[in-house]
């Protein structure tokens, strides 16, 4: 992986995958997406919109998320407290730190992440 374009929310997400998903399809392509992040540390930019997690989700129709409202949300949120805006480009390791840093370990999940129907997972 070279660069990546990932939505900002989707930082936290990865942090608290353990393989429920909408599919297997999308399980397992979330996965091999994590497993590369992890194992290349590529360059990440802030996208507005669908990502390389959103290539195989059922939501995902045409390049456009039809829950992109509550996505969008959330992604806004997200921004706010990592200090970016889309377009920043970083190495995967340190979004995934200032991800933690800024919004998992101050325990601010909860608030970022309203409304999501998997944040039951990361709440545990």
């Amino acid at each position: 992986m070279s660069q990546v374009y990932l939505r900002p929310h989707h930082a936290l997400c990865i942090q608290f995958f353990e393989g429920k998903g909408y599919s297997e399809e999308f399980v397992s392509h979330m996965r091999a997406v994590i497993g590369a992040l992890q194992s290349s540390d590529p360059a990440v930019m802030l996208c507005d919109g669908c990502d390389v997690l959103c290539e195989k989700c059922p939501h995902n129709l045409g390049g456009v998320c039809e829950t992109d409202g509550k996505a969008s949300a959330i992604d806004e949120r997200t921004l706010a407290l990592l200090g970016l805006r889309f377009g920043d480009t970083l190495r995967w390791h340190e979004l995934s730190a200032r991800a933690y840093d800024r919004i998992i370990g101050c325990s601010k999940l909860s608030g970022v992440c309203r409304g999501c129907q998997w944040l039951m997972i990361c709440n545990r």
